[in-house]
This record gives structure tokens, sequence and C-alpha cells, in this order.
């Protein structure tokens, strides 16, 4: 059972919500829809509240290079007909280390490789309705292998200063919420992003 947070006061004695069942309604690879029921702090029971499950987590890459410019691709998003600036992102395959997933989509969408790398941590985007994880790293040490081998995710590639990502953050041009939190918690996190070697204390 989760406990309340480090240095939080609890203003409610009573147990968090319980999950008494689980029932699948959809299932595939890549995302499932299960409805639950579950009971109330205050004894009250929702018999269908319906939950996106994901099998698979998913990382995203902020690739810095030796100037400490960002490398974002050009990405379109059907499903809300939006194109924007990300940073390389996908899903990690089951069983897979979040690490090397990292390095797999950037060498798929950018065509570079990483010599280290800095996992941030995770966090979960939807938790009102998923139980959808994401990973933030950091990559360095980039040595450019090829064009991006995936085509279909990347329109084109642009370095960017830190000071343009924060414009292009400010002005509310990046839509993609992977991107958007990972760029963000660098910012917060590594106020020195462009010359941070070692790991936020």
């Amino acid at each position: 059972m989760a406990g309340a947070p480090a240095g939080g006061i609890a203003v409610n004695a009573l147990k968090p919500w319980q999950v008494l069942s689980k029932r699948t309604l959809y299932s595939s690879p890549w995302i499932n829809l299960d409805q639950w029921a579950v009971r109330l702090p205050d004894g009250s029971i929702i018999p269908d509240h319906h939950v996106l499950d994901y099998p698979r987590a998913a990382v995203g890459v902020i690739p810095i290079g030796a100037d400490g410019r960002i490398l974002m691709i050009d990405h379109y998003r059907f499903m809300t007909d939006t194109r924007g600036w990300e940073i390389p992102s996908g899903g990690i395959d089951l069983g897979e280390a979040v690490l090397a997933a990292a390095a797999r989509e950037l060498l798929e969408e950018t065509g570079y490789t990483a010599e280290t790398w800095q996992l941030m941590g995770k966090y979960h985007p939807s938790n009102g309705s998923s139980n959808q994880v994401f990973h933030c790293v950091m990559a360095r040490g980039l040595a450019r292998q090829s064009d991006p081998i995936d085509v279909n995710e990347t329109l084109g590639l642009r370095w960017f200063a830190l000071d343009e990502v924060r414009g292009l953050i400010a002005r509310n041009e990046i839509l993609d919420g992977l991107s958007l939190t990972t760029l963000c918690w660098a910012f917060t996190a590594y106020p020195d992003l462009a010359g941070q070697t070692e790991d936020c204390p």
C-alpha cells in the first residue's frame, strides 16, 4: 500500500482507494482496456472504473552535444494532427533495459550513438486513467553513425541551443508531453545543463 509522500501531512486517515476486482475488456500488445471495481476511502464503491493498461513503458532521451546544444527531431503526430520538435522517444520492449531502449531509440530516430547515459527518473503521465510509465534520460558523447533509420518517425533533425529550447517551451511550441516533461525536468534539476556531467545530488 502506498504511504503518504515524504514530508506530507495526512489529512485523511482512511485507507486509500482499494482495488476489489479487475476485468479486461480489450487486449493487445500495445494497450489494454480494463474495468476495475474500487472502494473509495469513504466506503463507497465504483464498480466500473475504466483503466488503460500499458504493457510497455516508454523512454525519452535528451541528446546533448559537446557544445551543449540539444538534438531534436521534427515529428508529426497523426492522432492529434500536430507537428513539432520533440526529443527522441519510444516504447521499451518487454525484457529490455531502460538505457538499452534509450540507445535504440536514439540511433533509430537520429542516427546517433552516445558514450554516457544518465537516467533522470520516471513518472506517470496520466495516473487518473492509466498506469503508463515514462522514463527520462540524458545522453552525452554523441557520435553520428548514419542518417535516421526510422524515416516514419523522423521528418527532420535540428540542433537547438538551450535558450532556443526554453523559448519553444515558453511559446507553447512543444506539445509532446514526454518531451516537455523531460526537458523541464532537466532544466530544473540541472541548471548548468550544457556543462553538467555529474548526477544531481
